[in-house]
């Protein structure tokens, strides 16, 4: 458009202020993502409160009532617990089994040659 001489000056300046709306509007923009990126990174924190029974209240079959309600978590705890101990472990077994295959067949080797030895 600068290279034009039949551009106006009225022209110029208008399209002065149509490149400054257009740079003010992506500032605001830019600005306004900033705020939301603030407000979506903040950690949110879960507060629960409950009553604790005191001692006077707890009847000797409490200990007995608390652990049956705990049964449920304890017995899927150590579900997870054994799931990822045959995990951990499967992968071992490619080189035990063989290992003590051959093992074996190594010691009835030493076996036999020890009973044609004695006998």
């Amino acid at each position: 458009m600068l290279a034009k001489s039949s551009v106006s000056v009225k022209d110029l300046v208008d399209i002065q202020q149509q490149l400054t709306d257009a740079q003010s509007q992506l500032d605001s923009e830019t600005a306004q993502r900033k705020i939301l990126a603030n407000e979506t990174e903040k950690v949110a924190v879960d507060i629960a409160f409950g009553v604790e029974r005191s001692a006077r209240n707890r009847s000797a079959w409490t200990p007995i009532g608390d652990a049956l309600r705990e049964s449920g978590t304890d017995l899927a705890a150590s579900t997870a617990w054994l799931i990822s101990a045959i995990v951990t472990i499967i992968p071992w077994l490619v080189l035990i089994i063989p290992l003590c295959w051959l093992l074996r067949k190594l010691w009835q080797r030493l076996r036999q040659k020890a009973n044609s030895r004695l006998s």
